[in-house]
């Protein structure tokens, strides 16, 4: 009994070290000859590690040494260059890592990407240097992308405010610069000079210029208007206004259209104004139905004289409001609105609730509940 104990014990040790040793053996054998993988060392590996950092994949000194961050640098570098990402420098990743070494080193003065089998041309990058570095990078500054002096050297932090850029405007966030990337930040910086306010027709000509398509946020905001029951009616003239991200107080450019019956701002008698995001979202919302006169209020009523069943009856219509616009996430966070104003016209006819919290929203309760104004941040 004892002895074939400890036959199995033995027999289990010897069936556990082979094992291991399988274990450790089998990369060398799974890959292609001249393949450098986590583990290797050498001065193959410090030539590699010395190109990823040059061209800004690896931070460090160059040890020679394939460990983890060498094995996610070489991933980085794959990524980038449409290889598949393994983490296994081969000959056809160590061959592309090569050649963007090179284009890297002979990069003229001028700051223009040399052009190479990775990078197409134009292209500016980790290693780049030059005026239009420069400029790129006085862009990114402007627009606190990146902090410090513009000194024209494409480096690591360039690359990340690159990087960070490209996410926040829908593109691909690899740190290249190329046409794409380079036209929507020149716009970018364009807009950051943008009048803050502008009247009608300086907007146009400046929409004109921008190539805006008003049409589509026309023919939206004419719909919201006549869903939420507001006449359009011998309303003849729209106003277009833009206010690019940041100048709006928003997270995104706002395009505006006011309705008036004419140019003449003095003859109208009933405006409307509507708000879209980019993508035709509807953001914003005001009906002014006295002329553009500032309404005065007088002894208005407070929170405390708010009819409960009329309260309930304007959240609902709020959420209504909300999910039929796209906004079901803010119809969750009705619920912590709180009353802001309580109003009522001139003719004290209508009464109007403000509410404010997670956004802001005003509605006309008397003589019916409608929604007037509608404001998300």
């Amino acid at each position: 009994m004892t002895r074939s104990f400890m036959f199995r014990n033995r027999l289990l040790a010897f069936l556990l070290i082979l094992i291991l040793s399988v274990s450790i053996i089998a990369p060398a054998l799974a890959y292609d000859d001249g393949t450098l993988y986590n583990g290797c060392n050498g001065e193959e590996v410090k030539a590699m590690q010395q190109a990823l950092i040059n061209l800004g994949f690896l931070e460090g000194k160059a040890d020679g040494k394939f460990g983890d961050k060498t094995e996610e640098a070489v991933k980085a570098f794959q990524r980038k260059n449409g290889l598949t990402p393994d983490g296994l420098a081969g000959k056809k990743t160590r061959s592309m890592l090569d050649s963007a070494k090179k284009g890297s080193n002979s990069t003229p003065a001028t700051g223009k990407a040399a052009k190479s089998p990775v990078y197409s041309e134009g292209t500016l990058y980790n290693g780049c240097s030059g005026d239009e570095v420069k400029t790129m990078q006085e862009a990114l500054i402007a627009l606190g992308y990146l902090e410090g002096n513009a000194d024209g050297k494409f480096g690591n932090k360039t690359e990340k405010a690159v990087r960070t850029f490209q996410q926040k405007n829908g593109l691909d966030p690899d740190g290249l610069a190329g046409r794409k990337t380079r036209s929507v930040l020149e716009l970018a910086h364009k807009r950051l000079s943008a009048p803050m306010e502008m009247t009608a027709e300086e907007a146009q000509v400046y929409d004109e210029r921008e190539g805006i398509d008003w049409a589509p946020f026309e023919n939206k905001a004419k719909q919201v208007l006549t869903n939420e029951g507001h006449s359009i009616d011998g309303l003849n003239y729209i106003a277009h206004s833009y206010a690019p991200k940041g100048n709006s107080a928003l997270r995104y450019d706002y395009y505006q259209l006011t309705f008036y019956k004419s140019k003449e701002t003095s003859t109208f008698n009933s405006t409307y104004t509507v708000g879209f995001d980019p993508k035709g979202k509807l953001v914003h919302m005001y009906a002014d139905d006295h002329g553009g006169k500032k309404l005065t209020h007088e002894d208005d009523p407070t929170a405390e004289d708010v009819d409960k069943d009329l309260m309930n009856r304007a959240k609902e219509e709020i959420k209504s409001f909300l999910k039929r616009y796209g906004y079901s996430s803010l119809a969750k966070k009705v619920s912590k609105l709180e009353i802001s104003q309580i109003s009522v016209s001139n003719d004290n006819v209508d009464t109007y609730y403000t509410l404010s919290g997670p956004f802001m929203i005003r509605l006309r309760v008397a003589p019916s509940v409608r929604v007037d104004y509608f404001l998300a941040d």
